[in-house]
């Protein structure tokens, strides 16, 4: 779960967790097509194919046209892990579903970055038409350790929470359903909480952000207060983030993705003899 380092040398990593916090995209962009078909052989008899759209990161909401069907689209989204080094990638979310009635419908695509969450929303670009969710994991961060074999206490690097998960050491707490993750710590280095769509920031220091979803994830709490004799964070303990959580569809699974690579995939059962896109 972690290991000693310098906090010195992994001062770096704070920027990284971070980007959890990437603002949601709100309008579309028009530009080169981002997204990957795959056709599989078209059954003659029937004169049905079935086509995979697989939608990258980009950092843009991609518009997309589901293609006219009478079958269910099946979506498959994959949430962004958590900043940090492999060893410290919190996992973001595995959520799917089947969709009647959407051949023809103009759907919006976002894939998100380290900590981001993953989604498509109907008709229109904003948040409030999100179908399904895939929350991202937060970022890594510290844990204050005692080290009984120094007598004294030791910062230890931490991963994030997974995807609807908590930070660890004093980490932000998961978002839900209805509401973002508080963060972790105490003032003045309390991490910030989540909101609609969005991971909150850290308190400070190596402290991880919130993952975003459904609702983000809290950010984890930053270090706070030594006193005369050195005895770190009296006021503030540190901690990672919080994971997003998810929105997941009537009969639709969630589970934990293994995969760091952040994805949308839509496939389309097609009929007729139209060339495809």
């Amino acid at each position: 779960m972690f290991r000693l380092k310098s906090r010195v040398l992994r001062a770096v990593g704070a920027a990284t967790a971070v980007i959890a916090l990437w603002p949601a995209p709100v309008e579309a962009r028009t530009h080169r097509v981002a997204y990957k078909t795959e056709c599989g052989i078209t059954d003659v008899s029937i004169g049905a194919t079935r086509c995979t759209y697989t939608f990258p990161y980009t950092r843009n909401v991609e518009t997309f046209v589901v293609p006219p069907t009478t079958e269910p689209v099946e979506i498959t989204a994959m949430g962004a892990p958590g900043g940090g080094d492999a060893a410290f990638r919190s996992r973001g979310a595995n959520v799917t579903g089947s969709f009647s009635n959407l051949g023809g419908m103009p759907i919006f695509v976002t894939v998100g970055g380290e900590g981001w969450l993953s989604d498509v929303r109907l008709g229109l670009p904003q948040l409030d038409r999100r179908i399904i969710v895939a929350g991202g994991g937060g970022g890594w961060g510290e844990q204050l350790m005692f080290d009984s074999g120094l007598g004294r206490y030791r910062f230890m690097l931490v991963k994030g929470g997974d995807a609807g998960q908590p930070g660890f050491g004093s980490g932000g707490e998961p978002g839900t359903v209805t509401a973002g993750g508080n963060g972790g710590g105490n003032e003045p280095a309390r991490g910030k909480p989540g909101i609609l769509g969005r991971g909150g920031a850290s308190g400070g220091g190596i402290a991880g952000g919130g993952g975003g979803g459904l609702f983000g994830g809290g950010g984890g709490g930053g270090c706070s207060g030594p006193d005369a004799n050195g005895s770190p964070c009296l006021d503030s303990q540190p901690g990672s983030g919080g994971g997003g959580s998810s929105l997941v569809p009537p009969r639709g699974t969630f589970a934990l993705s293994d995969d760091f690579e952040p994805k949308v995939t839509i496939t389309v059962t097609r009929y007729g003899w139209w060339g495809i896109p």
